[in-house]
């Protein structure tokens, strides 16, 4: 009884308050109204009625008011902002059959109008949709993704082919690669599953079987410590010669003058402007400081602590390098062609496609890789009808750079050609001043670049682990199998730097491996389980893509058949 007079109380008090309330404001007080009022335009949503009770209508005013719309997919997302953000779509009013969005939507009780609100113009994300990317970045992603270290050994290449039979097998791998780059696109847009960001292997799974999604993920990782190593023997390289230079020059050691000029000749060791004559022994500093000993394992002390960051974040900030560095290289090359010249004794024999050829082929294959990843970047593309000319023009832009640098080194390099070497900057000496620039930015690139590179192939170690023993907790990220992956990552690009340190060798077997599966094999069974299940194979296209498959199988049964020497 007590209780039921106290509410008695208290629900008079608060009428007399709420008479009160509304005889101090004006008339035509939006505060007055029976809803919450959007300035001129009328109500859309009632946030009492008429049948409410006196202290339900109490109630709602202590309370910020949500409209129904927001509320019914609260379970998904919320949609009450803070700082009075606005939902995502747009509410409009009727008013004489016009439609108009409403600007002073209220989020609980202030308006986006009111002191320290966001003003009209404020550009509202749902954070749901991804971000999309425009054609022009689209296209210069993939220019910049595929770009790598071929770049060094595209002339090595031609000289192994010949120069037109290499232009001729550098389009023809170039168009094979787009093709089967677009089918897994077009794949991945008719069987993908709406919603979840598939990849390569999760079309195997779904299309060809369990043992193709394997063979994907190996292969996958075959790649990523492919790269790697390559990296490695490059770091090494560079690091070498760069402390080498330095030194030579802080302490006096070498009073040989800067050239532009000088060129070398590993294989045979000769040389077109002779250094200074004499024979220099051996120094206690040059016994240290050995490219196929000391340098990979000190360059592997400094870099392992980095190795072991659990979030590679700080080196993504130094991405734009990769473009400084390829623009470099193609600035560096015309430089030289310009001061050298067009230096081709014999065109004839350059119609001749040489026995080595092969070694162009599974390079390129490694060239113009780009399938595991392709579909992460297209599916980010603003316009999906455009992704076949994006993907065509980002092709076109990276065979040009191929071959501008390739032919262009080739034809204007004034020493014989097969004095061509697998990383073009071993053929000048270390103190050319363009040579210098050049490894010593493509240094800290890779250096930026490996971290990023091992991360990714220790998680896909990790996520392998994961699928393998679904019970058991083995690929869960800790400490000491962080440090036994990136020690053994480090041991494997350690022992190549100091036994095999060809970079040419390691990117055609790279290149003709991989590529074996995901260029030549992978898109076209894709193909051809996608062509089936919709009842459209037929003879000709199944004869076409089974040739695919067996030209893939062909260029890596040659790279064991030639010598890189």
């Amino acid at each position: 009884m007590r209780d039921l007079i106290r509410n008695y109380k208290l629900l008079l008090q608060r009428k007399t308050d709420s008479e009160s309330e509304a005889e101090s404001q004006p008339l035509m007080s939006s505060s007055s109204s029976p809803c919450n009022s959007f300035g001129s335009t009328p109500c859309v949503f009632r946030n009492d009625s008429d049948t409410d009770t006196e202290v339900d209508r109490d109630v709602k005013k202590q309370t910020p008011q949500i409209p129904d719309l927001l509320l019914q997919r609260e379970s998904k997302r919320p949609f009450l902002y803070q700082s009075y953000e606005t939902p995502d779509f747009a509410i409009y009013s009727t008013h004489d059959t016009q439609y108009k969005p409403v600007d002073d939507f209220l989020t609980g009780e202030k308006t986006l109008g009111a002191k320290g609100a966001p003003n009209g113009n404020y550009d509202y994300h749902d954070p749901e949709t991804p971000e999309t990317n425009s054609s022009l970045v689209t296209i210069f992603a993939i220019w910049n993704t595929t770009v790598g270290t071929s770049l060094l050994a595209m002339a090595w290449g031609i000289e192994k082919t010949g120069l037109f039979p290499a232009i001729f097998i550098n389009i023809a791998i170039a168009a094979i690669c787009l093709y089967t780059t677009y089918t897994l696109l077009k794949v991945n847009e008719k069987h993908g599953v709406i919603g979840q960001n598939g990849e390569v292997c999760d079309l195997c799974r779904a299309l060809i079987g369990r043992w193709a999604e394997i063979l994907a993920k190996i292969f996958s990782m075959v790649v990523l410590i492919g790269a790697n190593i390559v990296y490695w023997i490059l770091m090494s390289n560079f690091f070498y010669n760069s402390v080498k230079f330095f030194y030579g020059v802080l302490l006096n050691l070498d009073d040989s003058p800067v050239s532009n000029i000088t060129l070398l000749c590993p294989k045979n060791e000769t040389i077109l402007t002779p250094m200074k004559a004499g024979v220099v022994n051996r120094s206690g500093f040059d016994k240290i400081w050995d490219l196929y000993s000391t340098v990979p394992v000190i360059l592997g002390l400094i870099m392992f602590p980095m190795l072991n960051w659990k979030s590679p974040t700080f080196f993504t900030k130094f991405n734009s390098l990769g473009t400084i560095s390829v623009s470099y290289l193609i600035l560096f090359v015309a430089v030289k062609a310009g001061i050298w010249g067009i230096n081709m004794p014999d065109w004839n024999i350059e119609f001749y496609m040489k026995p080595t050829f092969c070694a162009l082929s599974g390079m390129l294959s490694l060239s113009y890789f780009i399938h595991n990843i392709i579909i992460s970047i297209m599916r980010n593309n603003k316009y999906q009808e455009h992704n076949g000319r994006d993907l065509t023009i980002a092709f076109g832009l990276v065979t040009f750079t191929y071959l501008f640098i390739g032919v262009f080194f080739y034809i204007c390099f004034p020493l014989p050609k097969f004095c061509i070497e697998d990383n073009i900057l071993n053929n000048f000496n270390k103190y050319d001043v363009l040579t210098i620039i050049a490894r010593v930015l493509l240094l800290f690139q890779l250096f930026t670049v490996f971290p990023l590179i091992s991360y990714m192939l220790r998680n896909d170690i990790f996520a392998n682990i994961n699928m393998i023993f679904k019970n058991y907790r083995f690929g869960e990220f800790t400490y000491p199998r962080v440090i036994v992956i990136n020690l053994g990552i480090l041991t494997i690009c350690i022992l190549f730097a100091c036994f095999l340190p060809r970079i040419g060798t390691l990117i055609r077997y790279t290149g003709a491996l991989s590529g074996l599966v995901y260029i030549f094999m992978l898109p076209s069974l894709l193909k051809i389980a996608s062509l089936r299940k919709e009842g459209k194979l037929t003879t000709p296209q199944l004869i076409f893509h089974v040739s695919v498959m067996v030209l893939g199988s062909f260029n890596l049964l040659l790279q064991f058949f030639i010598n890189d020497k």
